[in-house]
């Protein structure tokens, strides 16, 4: 009977022993690292990029954020008018076309690299974010109904 007594005791003691080195071992890894000590790095500033998509019938004036009455299949295009800058730097940006709200099946895309100066500026759908060349949307609407421009600007 001794011996089943020692034999449970073994290992409550090793347990307790093992929990106590344990919380020691935790207890020094904590003080460590607040002696280590607490740094403050500097502000980060987030930009973010507003503005507006616009639609024009001839690329050139009549700039309007909405158009009505266009006759099937003629031209119209698009620019988006930076209102709120702040980022400068590359950009990549996607350009498509919505059906009545729903992207157009195949897609109707239009990619453009354009490097945004920081404040108020307008790009338009061409390759380089220039007037010539932007493209004409109309092309791509030739039924009746609700068409709209969406559009992301990614950093490149």
């Amino acid at each position: 009977m001794n011996r089943s007594v020692r034999a449970r005791r073994v290992p409550r003691e090793f347990v307790v022993v093992t929990l106590i080195t344990l919380i020691s071992i935790v207890l020094i890894i904590a003080v460590y690292a607040t002696i280590l000590g607490t740094y403050t790095g500097g502000n980060v500033t987030v930009v973010t990029l507003s503005g507006t998509i616009y639609y024009s019938q001839d690329n050139s004036t009549g700039w309007a954020t909405t158009l009505s009455n266009i006759a099937n299949g003629s031209a119209w295009y698009t620019r988006f008018n930076v209102t709120t800058g702040g980022y400068s730097g590359a950009v990549s940006i996607t350009w498509w076309l919505q059906k009545a709200g729903a992207n157009m099946t195949p897609a109707v895309e239009q990619t453009t690299s354009y490097t945004l100066g920081g404040g108020t500026e307008a790009f338009y759908a061409s390759s380089n974010g220039a007037q010539s060349g932007n493209y004409n949307w109309g092309q791509n609407a030739t039924a009746a109904d609700t068409y709209r421009v969406m559009m992301t600007v990614l950093t490149a």
